[in-house]
């Protein structure tokens, strides 16, 4: 097999991967969207805390889904 072919594969395969991981998130409820949102928000504040001074409307809500 080619390198050329092998890439081509490794490309289709990590598409198809990844198309396949958005329709599992887009199936999910609205519960868990919500729940994931909160989640990354909550990972990112750190690195852009480190940055700046965040704006008083850029903090995670304090609610729990």
């Amino acid at each position: 097999m080619s390198d050329e072919r092998a890439d081509s594969e490794a490309e289709q395969r990590a598409f198809d991967a990844k198309a396949r991981w958005h329709r599992e998130q887009a199936a999910l409820p609205l519960k868990a969207k919500f729940r994931l949102l909160l989640q990354l928000q909550r990972q990112e504040l750190p690195l852009v805390e480190r940055q700046r001074v965040l704006k008083p409307w850029e903090r995670p809500w304090d609610i729990e889904p």
